[in-house]
């Protein structure tokens, strides 16, 4: 029997070799490079939260103290609305009769203010519409104080009223423009035309048959029609020349425009004066016979007739609340 051993069968082959791959270098390579990439990002983030955490944290105290600030000045203006709240609800706790009192008094001085205007504007401009309507004004402020004490004053206002309602009714401005209706004619009316004097008739005789008393009765005959002698009952008035017809007829329309402005200025004086030289000067250079100057010796007649009304006294009213509020 044979030894297995000692087997003459050819030896077995040796295992292959293994050969090195350039991948697990590679490999290794990388891992370096990642390690050093952590180790760096490390480094710059430590440095970084080293440099920037200061300013950062004194960014983030000053924002806390403005916040704190912040909160302080919310509290005082909640303090000052609080504050404000309480005024607000003891001033409407305040007794009513004292906030009426306020109101009375200064409803008593608008009421002398305007009764002052009232007499300025009758016064001084003669407006009436105006002082009428600060009469008004004046009574309506004080029957809004509710002072009974002031009821005279109110009685004497109404009585004041009627007054410049009369006064209103004389319509000055209706007598104004009739003064200058009277202003625009003048240009039309006829001057006066001096009187034409008919010859003397002389009852004929008749004539001698001599010639002598043919010539002496012709020449008497002449010399009686060069010769008159008769009475008038007027002043004869003269003829006007072209310049002299002029100035008659201006002067006459200023007299009557400075008639018109003295009576919306209300001087009667004034306005008296001028109606009466314009009367003077129509009768004397106008024909007076002839309708239009007939009804402007007519109109301004009666404007002088009528004159200007006096201005009534207002001022009782205004002395009688100052009296009642100073007592």
């Amino acid at each position: 029997m044979a030894d297995p051993t000692h087997d003459t069968a050819t030896p077995l082959a040796p295992p292959p070799r293994r050969t090195r791959s350039p991948a697990g270098g590679l490999a290794l390579l990388l891992a370096l490079i990642a390690l050093v990439a952590t180790g760096y990002l490390w480094y710059a983030l430590a440095y970084q939260t080293h440099t920037l955490g200061a300013p950062l944290g004194r960014r983030l105290q000053s924002e806390q103290s403005a916040l704190t600030a912040l909160k302080a000045r919310f509290a005082r203006l909640a303090g000052s609305e609080r504050a404000t709240a309480k005024a607000l609800r003891a001033l409407a706790r305040r007794p009513a009769a004292r906030i009426a009192a306020h109101g009375q008094r200064f409803r008593i001085r608008a009421a002398q203010d305007l009764l002052l205007m009232a007499n300025d504007e009758l016064l001084f401009q003669h407006d009436v519409p105006l002082a009428l309507l600060a009469l008004h004004k004046a009574d309506d402020q004080i029957r809004r104080a509710g002072d009974p004490r002031l009821l005279p004053v109110r009685s004497a206002i109404a009585r004041e009223t009627l007054k410049l309602k009369a006064l209103r009714r004389w319509r000055v401005s209706t007598r104004a423009l009739s003064l200058v209706a009277l202003a625009h004619a003048v240009r039309h009316w006829p001057l006066v035309v001096a009187t034409t004097f008919h010859p003397a008739v002389v009852r004929a005789q008749p004539a001698p048959e001599p010639f002598w008393h043919r010539a002496v009765f012709g020449v008497w005959h002449d010399f009686l029609a060069l010769i008159r002698i008769r009475k008038a009952s007027h002043n004869e008035r003269a003829l006007l020349s072209p310049k002299r017809e002029a100035f008659v007829r201006a002067n006459t329309t200023l007299r009557l425009y400075t008639a018109e402005y003295a009576l919306l200025e209300y001087r009667p004086a004034v306005m008296r004066a001028n109606l009466l030289a314009t009367e003077r000067w129509i009768g004397r250079y106008f024909d007076t016979k002839t309708p239009a100057v007939k009804a402007a010796q007519a109109e301004i007649a009666r404007l002088v007739a009528h004159g200007l009304p006096r201005v009534p006294d207002i001022s009782g009213s205004l002395h009688l609340l100052q009296r009642l509020t100073h007592a």
